[in-house]
């Protein structure tokens, strides 16, 4: 069974949002790579083909990231297209079927790059309101606070590091949550949740972010959010619904 993926990453899917898998390739369309994501199927990269040829609906890395099938055939097939060359000694590397392994003249193992990020609530020392954010480069909608993790530093660091940089403010009593494959950028996020009692910005910003706000629980509905499915959408959810923390995870 083939779950045929086309160079914009989208793929068919039926109704209920489930991938569509195909006994062969459409026809008239070049395969050029092919990844194992599970016994008896494989994600192949098209051209000359758009997923909406053969299915009305389509999914991608965005609307799909917590699919295990889904998420693994495009982040696999986009490592496997990233990554042409061994960083050692520059020779073409040869990747195994399943997509999980390459390697280059030397025979060193070369795994797909994942990078950690973090995400999540900024909350004020009251909990009654939510730090929002819009980011510059996707506009259009209010999502929280993220950034990747640097070398040498924990995920708790991390986060505090991005939130002082990208909105000026303190955050203490950060805990991790949860975590969300990101197929989209071959990142894996990993949600956070933290206090302020900074209202307002305290350090100058690096100019990353349109603009913030803080929001209470009332006003949420009133306001264009992360897309449902996302870690983000789904952390400002929980705390929508008055999800508390203890002992570093909400109940």
């Amino acid at each position: 069974m083939h779950l045929p993926i086309d160079t914009a990453g989208r793929f068919p899917v039926d109704t209920a949002g489930e991938p569509l898998l195909y006994d062969v390739v459409p026809p008239a369309a070049a395969p050029t790579h092919t990844v194992r994501i599970a016994p008896g199927v494989d994600a192949v990269r098209i051209t000359g083909w758009n997923a909406e040829d053969l299915a009305p609906r389509t999914g991608d890395a965005r609307t799909h990231a917590d699919h295990p099938l889904a998420a693994r055939a495009v982040g696999l097939l986009d490592a496997r297209e990233r990554t042409r060359f061994d960083p050692a000694d520059g020779s073409a590397v040869t990747w195994g079927e399943a997509g999980i392994v390459a390697r280059g003249a030397s025979g060193t193992p070369i795994f797909p790059r994942l990078d950690p990020c973090v995400i999540g609530v900024v909350e004020s020392e009251d909990g009654e309101r939510i730090l929002l954010a819009e980011h510059r480069r996707r506009p259009g909608f209010f999502t929280l606070v993220a950034g990747y993790v640097d070398v040498g530093e924990s995920i708790e660091a991390a986060f505090a590091r991005e939130v002082l940089e990208e909105t000026g403010r303190r955050v203490g009593d950060v805990a991790y949550v949860e975590s969300q494959p990101w197929p989209a950028s071959g990142a894996l996020m990993l949600g956070m949740t933290s206090r302020t009692a900074d209202v307002d910005a305290q350090a100058p910003t690096g100019g990353e972010l349109a603009r913030t706000r803080w929001a209470s629980r009332e006003e949420l509905p009133g306001l264009d959010l992360a897309a449902h499915g996302t870690i983000a959408r789904r952390l400002i959810d929980r705390w929508a619904g008055h999800d508390t923390r203890k002992a570093g995870t909400w109940r």
